[in-house]
């Protein structure tokens, strides 16, 4: 290569050098750069030194655990209170770490290591001087929650409720050992999980009062959190007058138990207060004989009683079915009928319980009298613990347990022996992809109008080349039949391209029957555009009754989505209308 000339192009099979020595020693470089010196006694790239190195001077230690900056170095503060006179927001009370960077909001450059250093060591500075200059005490109150807790709580109750909870103690799974805190109104959804794993009714529950209160803080510079009856009067006098004296009422309206719960309900959060009795004090005569006057006699011995800390996390329906649909409505409150609970139609039952289906008041209700077989666990929803049994029944079984808010049916028998149930429904959904019975219910759905709720047909073309939904309710528009008058013509919408022929298998020596081949991305897809629809459906936005997924592009046709119109010679419509 001659001098000047640029550089060649770098080949595309040139291998990419290794860069991990380089950006160690940029980041040694730059770490040395602030004042900041390797520690050497412990595996990894730590460095020790001072944060704000020219003002508050606090001592850390930063730790590189990850070359990639996916996850920002890690900071320490091995005395908060130096500089600050006090703990600050952002430092975790465990062990000293500084939350300085929201990862979520920040992409590091993992190609310039040593100006990511610098750029994280300089926001941690800014935001400790920030903290000490008191420009951060919104952010003590964003996160109250990391001072607040020794654990969480799961709640079950609507974000505006007052008054009288319960807090129950359950199990969620099979692991005895697991146990998790639920606290709602007198029953709650998460008792059916625990009945299941403990053959067992839960307990009555603990009495656990909800109080509305103003958002909570701490000042930094007075000890905290609190650990005894006194020190939780005293910051309550402070931040929540109207919660004082609710742990000593509380106890003195229940019976025999050395523990007691109260609910600090906060626009920043719900917070919970467990208070125990500590064990000298369990006897008889003070938790029974004497329970009248035990507010009294706290007040007299608030240090006897130990203050733990619970942060609650929803797990209401409300905020469970809502929470990702933003601005949407969820399916809380339809009645919603799916008949098919296959390949397709399990992942669509799925989708729509995740989406509140049988919330509110509503129901889901799943159809289909097949069994689940060997054959069908590489691609459907439901596991080897659910072999033989039947599909509607296990979906439920399998969906009551991840989401036990839900009212979820099922029946075993074919949908055409009890067709009168259909017009029970809000929504009627057809995920077999047979198209002779999809034929038929288009029939029946036809004949009662107007008395027949909507009705949604998906189904797969070819070997999962597109998925397909198609809403039928409007009689200016097509029915399903409509899509293709005749049996042995061509579909209205040609998805597959010219020639291509649709692979079919059969594995004799397992018994298994003629079957179309396709993935099980594709059954996934075509139930994530049926439950598309079905939401739109929910919020009076069907904007296209027809539309499709093309998923290969190879051996389908893209076909633009629309409101196709009813055809006169249609057998099933035309001459009906």
């Amino acid at each position: 290569m001659l001098r000047g000339s640029p550089p060649p192009p770098r080949s595309a099979n040139r291998p990419v050098p290794e860069r991990d020595d380089d950006s160690v020693r940029r980041i040694h470089d730059a770490f040395s750069q602030r004042n900041f010196r390797r520690d050497f006694s412990r595996r990894g790239l730590h460095y020790i030194g001072l944060l704000d190195e020219t003002g508050l001077k606090v001592p850390a230690v930063v730790s590189v655990d990850d070359l990639d900056f996916i996850r920002p170095p890690v900071i320490c503060l091995t005395d908060p209170e130096a500089g600050s006179k006090g703990q600050v927001p952002h430092v975790l009370r465990s062990d000293g770490t500084f939350c300085y960077l929201d990862r979520k909001s920040v992409v590091l450059d993992r190609y310039k290591p040593a100006e990511t250093i610098i750029q994280c060591l300089e926001r941690a500075d800014q935001v400790l001087r920030d903290a000490v200059r008191g420009r951060l005490v919104d952010d003590l109150a964003e996160e109250f929650g990391g001072y607040w807790s020794d654990g969480e709580v799961l709640v079950d109750l609507p974000p505006s409720f007052e008054g009288d909870a319960k807090v129950h103690i359950l199990r969620l799974d099979r692991d005895p050992e697991h146990k998790t805190i639920v606290v709602s109104h007198d029953k709650t959804s998460f008792a059916k999980l625990h009945r299941r794993n403990t053959v067992k009714d839960p307990g009555p529950g603990i009495l656990c009062p909800i109080i509305l209160v103003p958002p909570l803080s701490f000042d930094p510079k007075l000890p905290w959190p609190p650990k005894d009856l006194a020190q939780l009067n005293g910051w309550l006098k402070k931040m929540a007058p109207n919660a004082l004296g609710s742990i000593e009422a509380a106890f003195a309206r229940t019976k025999d138990l050395h523990i007691q719960w109260i609910c600090l309900s906060a626009p920043n959060g719900r917070f919970f207060v467990s208070a125990e009795i500590a064990k000298p004090y369990r006897t008889p005569e003070f938790l029974k004989n004497r329970r009248a006057s035990i507010a009294r006699t706290l007040d007299r011995i608030p240090a006897a009683v130990e203050i733990s800390g619970y942060v609650g996390v929803p797990a209401d329906e409300g905020y469970v079915f809502s929470r990702n649909l933003g601005h949407m409505k969820n399916l809380a409150g339809k009645r919603i009928l799916l008949i098919g609970c296959g390949t397709v139609g399990g992942f669509l039952a799925q989708h729509l319980a995740q989406s509140g289906a049988g919330a509110g008041g509503g129901r889901l209700m799943l159809v289909d009298d097949d069994e689940l077989q060997g054959a069908n666990l590489g691609r459907h929803l439901l596991g080897a613990p659910y072999l033989t049994w039947n599909k509607a029944e296990a979906c439920a079984d399998f969906l009551g347990q991840q989401l036990p808010h839900l009212d979820i049916g099922f029946s075993c028998d074919s949908i055409m022996k009890q067709l009168a149930i259909l017009q029970r429904y809000d929504l009627c959904i057809d995920a077999t992809g047979e198209e002779a019975l999809s034929i038929a219910l288009n029939d029946y759905a036809v004949r009662k109008r107007p008395d027949f709720p909507p009705i949604l047909y998906t189904w797969l073309e070819g070997n999962g080349a597109a998925a397909v939904g198609f809403m039928s309710h409007d009689p200016d528009l097509a029915c399903f039949k409509c899509l293709k008058v005749e049996l042995a013509g061509e579909k209205r919408f040609r998805l597959l391209r010219e020639g291509v022929e649709i692979e079919t298998a059969r594995n004799l020596a397992c018994g298994d029957a003629h079957y179309i081949p396709f993935p099980v991305s594709r059954a996934a897809s075509a139930a994530g555009l049926a439950c598309d629809m079905v939401l739109d459906w929910a919020n009076n936005g069907e904007r296209h009754r027809w539309r499709s997924l093309t998923m290969d592009h190879r051996t389908a046709n893209e076909v633009k989505d629309g409101n196709p119109k009813r055809v006169v010679k249609c057998p099933a419509c035309g001459g009906s209308a």
